[in-house]
C-alpha cells in the first residue's frame, strides 16, 4: 500500500518479506526498518515493506546565491547559482547550523522535478546547488533533476556531509560537477560523540569525489572540540596526502546553535588554523567571519594576488589565462597552472 504524497525510494533491500522488514542502503547507517519506522535521516520510511522518500521533490527553500557561499572559491568564481534543498539529515550534530530544516521533518509542498529544473534554467545562473540541509537524503530527486540540468549545459553542485555509500555516490558523480564536503573533524570520536555518525565513510567519499569532480573541503572550527594544533595538523596532512595539496580547504567560524552553547570561534584560532594549513596546502581560506586577506586567492608559485574577496564580493586582481582544454586558469604573472575553473 502506497502512502499519499510519497515516492518509492531507491537503494533499499527487503530483509524479511512476510514481516515487511527492510534495510535502507543509501547511507552507511544502513537503517533496518520495520513497518511504520522512519530512518535516522527523517526522510525515508518503511510503509508495508516498501521504502518511501518522504522529501521527494519537496524543497524547503530556494534562493540565488553567490557560488562563494557554498563555499566554492575555485569553481566559476564570481558567479551565481540557484540553491535549494530538502529537510532531513543523516547526522545529529549537536552544533547543527541549519537545525530548523535538518533536525526535524518539514512538510513542504511537492514540486515536479521538471519544474524545479525549469526554475534553474530560467534563473540565468550557472546551475543548481543542492544544499542547506543534507542533500544526499534527496537522492531520488537529485537523480531526476541533475541530468536535466546537465542537458541544458548547466552545472550541478552538492554541499554535503559526505556520509554516503559508494554506489549511490558514483551514480551522482556521473553528472555532479562540484562538491563541498564537510570534514567536521579528523577524529572518529568527534563524529561518534557529537554527530552520531562515523568519520571513515566521509573520508572515503572525499577520495571518491576527488577523482570525478571539483572538490573543496570545509571544516567548522569549534573551540575545544576540533581546534587544537594537532587536530588541524592531522586534518591538513590528510587533505594534502589523500586529496592533494591543491584541494581548497575552508576553515569556517562556529556560532552557538541547536544544542551547543560554546562561544563563537575566536578570530585568532581561525588565523592560526590557516597559518598551519598554508604550510602544506596551496589554498586555505577562512569563512563565516570578516578577516582581511583571509579569503583571498594567491598564486602558489609567485604569490601574486589572483582573486580578492570581501564578503561575497569577488574581484579578479591579476589576469588569469584560461586553459581551453581543461577550463582551468593559469596565473597571468608566472603562468602557474591553478585548479581554478573559470
Amino acid at each position: 500500500m502506497a502512502i499519499s504524497g510519497a515516492h518509492e525510494a531507491l537503494c533499499y533491500s527487503v530483509l524479511l518479506q512476510k514481516e515487511k522488514k527492510i534495510r535502507c542502503d543509501l547511507c552507511p547507517h544502513h537503517c533496518i526498518l520495520t513497518d511504520g519506522q522512519t530512518g535516522i535521516c527523517l526522510a525515508r520510511r518503511n510503509t508495508a515493506g516498501v521504502l518511501y522518500s518522504l522529501n521527494y521533490c519537496r524543497p524547503v527553500t530556494a534562493a540565488i546565491d553567490p557560488i562563494e557561499k557554498k563555499p566554492l572559491y575555485h569553481f566559476l568564481p564570481g558567479t551565481q547559482i540557484y540553491s535549494t534543498g530538502p529537510s532531513g539529515c543523516t547526522f545529529k550534530c549537536l552544533f547543527c547550523q541549519n537545525c530548523e530544516i535538518s533536525q526535524k521533518f518539514v512538510h513542504a509542498k511537492e514540486v515536479p522535478a521538471s519544474r524545479i529544473a525549469k526554475d534553474v534554467v530560467d534563473s540565468n545562473t550557472i546551475g543548481i546547488a543542492f544544499t542547506y540541509s543534507e542533500p544526499f537524503t534527496w537522492y531520488e530527486t537529485i537523480m531526476e533533476i541533475g541530468p536535466i540540468v546537465r542537458e541544458h549545459g548547466l552545472k550541478n553542485v552538492m554541499v554535503t556531509n559526505g556520509f554516503m555509500e559508494v554506489v549511490p555516490l558514483a551514480n551522482l558523480l556521473a553528472f555532479v560537477d562540484a562538491m563541498n564536503i564537510d570534514i567536521k573533524s579528523i577524529r572518529p570520536a568527534f563524529y561518534r560523540r557529537l554527530c552520531e555518525a562515523r568519520l571513515e565513510p566521509v573520508l572515503r567519499s572525499c577520495e571518491q569525489a576527488k577523482k570525478k569532480c571539483h572538490l573543496e573541503i570545509t571544516n567548522l572550527l569549534i573551540p575545544g572540540e576540533n581546534d587544537s594544533e594537532k587536530d588541524i595538523e592531522d586534518l591538513v596532512d590528510y587533505v594534502a596526502g589523500n586529496l592533494g595539496k591543491d584541494t581548497p580547504l575552508h576553515f569556517s567560524r562556529y556560532f552557538p546553535r541547536h544544542r551547543m552553547d560554546l562561544p563563537p570561534t575566536p578570530a585568532s584560532s581561525l588565523k592560526r588554523a590557516q597559518e598551519i594549513a598554508r604550510s602544506k596546502l596551496d589554498y586555505v581560506y577562512v569563512g563565516n567571519i570578516d578577516l582581511d586577506e583571509c579569503s583571498n586567492t594567491y598564486c602558489p608559485s609567485c604569490k601574486e594576488l589572483l582573486i580578492k574577496r570581501c564578503g561575497y564580493a569577488v574581484s579578479m586582481e591579476a589576469p588569469l589565462e584560461k586553459n581551453s582544454s581543461t577550463g582551468m586558469a593559469r596565473c597571468g604573472n608566472c603562468h602557474y597552472q591553478t585548479n581554478i575553473l573559470v
